[in-house]
């Protein structure tokens, strides 16, 4: 970085220049090294696992509203779920509505993790909660040890 007409610059401002030149080589070296590294091949994704995941879950009773919407309309036919997968459907108001939805949680969980929550802990805080759901209380028909 240095010039023919450099005599006005101090010291400080030498060696601060000596250090962003530095870092740019080791900048420039690593960006050639990663040129150079070959990336191991993606593997396939299979949109139809995923699809028949995402059909269950919308079968279920207690299934987001996001989801039950775009149930409606696959069995309408207006897309199959592994058009909404792919992201063939991405532009569906009921698909943005559903990654909009999945943003949050995502948010959410990331924010329950700087506080120092457990992995366990938020999917417990995210667990759908049915209409009665009561955590104190548990289903009469489950049979557990405490009720020999």
């Amino acid at each position: 970085m240095t010039t023919p007409n450099d005599s006005w610059k101090s010291a400080e401002l030498r060696a601060a220049e000596a250090q962003v030149d530095a870092r740019f080589k080791e900048a420039q070296d690593l960006a050639n090294r990663l040129k150079e590294t070959p990336l191991p091949p993606v593997p396939p994704v299979d949109f139809k696992a995923i699809a028949q995941q995402v059909e269950r879950a919308a079968q279920e009773r207690d299934a987001p509203e996001q989801l039950k919407a775009l149930k409606r309309k696959v069995d309408a036919g207006e897309f199959t779920w592994e058009d909404v997968v792919s992201g063939k459907a991405a532009q569906d108001p009921d698909v943005q509505a559903m990654q909009q939805e999945n943003v949050n949680k995502m948010k959410q969980a990331f924010q329950m993790l700087q506080e120092g929550m457990t992995a366990e802990e938020i999917m417990e805080a995210q667990r759908p909660r049915r209409d009665g759901d009561d955590d104190d209380q548990l289903d009469p028909d489950i049979f557990t040890e405490d009720k020999w």
